[in-house]
């Protein structure tokens, strides 16, 4: 019977912190949550990055400010929600008159 041969990337992949990879752990306090949803607002190819403001209460989101269009209001409520650690998403963004 061979002897089998363990691969030499062994150690390295997802889970491993040498590597870069890994599961991401949900954030933990507010301030977390603030830059998570920041994130995600970034890597969004819709948002601008700098929508609206973002605070966090208990990881209850905040969005606050003036968008241009209801479709950003909108898109921003929604990628927030999706943003692991996030509970709910109190959305006051106001759409600028034209």
């Amino acid at each position: 019977m061979a002897e089998c041969e363990q691969p030499s990337s062994v150690g390295m992949g997802a889970g491993d912190s040498s590597s870069g990879g890994g599961i991401p752990l949900p954030p933990v306090t507010d301030q977390d949550v603030i830059n998570a949803v920041r994130i995600a607002f970034f890597l969004d190819p819709v948002l601008p990055e700098d929508v609206c403001d973002v605070d966090s209460v208990h990881h209850v989101v905040y969005l606050r400010g003036v968008v241009p269009t209801a479709d950003l209001k909108h898109r921003a409520e929604e990628v927030a929600a999706q943003v692991q650690g996030v509970d709910k998403v109190i959305n006051e963004l106001q759409v600028a008159r034209p």
